[in-house]
């Protein structure tokens, strides 16, 4: 099964499923070398990214969860690599990205509110020293 499949299946799942896949997903990017990480995550962005809107929405909705719910070292790590990753991408993929991630954030719990703030904020620290 390749990315694209695998992330329309994971699309259609109940959310509390597709938050345990997801999770897998994110410990087992984790575990890789940075640049295959990247390449893994790269390739997960891109599929999210071809999803119909409300699909897409799910998808960001479940991986922003996850990611919160990870300790802080992994998704310390996750975010550089997904910074990365977005930086690498055209720019209508990556506003996609963020634009959903953005649109989110309402939905979520106060405390995960304020852990995609502040991984935000980094990003545009970050995003400034280039």
């Amino acid at each position: 099964m390749n990315m694209q499949d695998m992330v329309n299946s994971l699309a259609t799942l109940p959310a509390e499923q597709r938050k345990t896949m997801i999770t897998e997903r994110l410990n087992m990017f984790y575990e890789l070398p940075e640049a295959q990480r990247e390449q893994s995550m790269m390739a997960m962005v891109q599929a999210v990214s071809n999803l119909p809107d409300e699909s897409r929405r799910k998808m960001v909705h479940s991986r922003t969860e996850c990611l919160c719910e990870l300790p802080q070292e992994k998704r310390a790590t996750l975010m550089g690599t997904h910074m990365s990753v977005l930086q690498g991408l055209d720019a209508t993929t990556r506003m996609k990205d963020m634009q959903t991630v953005q649109a989110i954030i309402p939905e979520l719990s106060p405390d995960h509110q304020a852990i995609v703030k502040g991984m935000m904020e980094k990003m545009e620290h970050q995003g400034h020293q280039h």
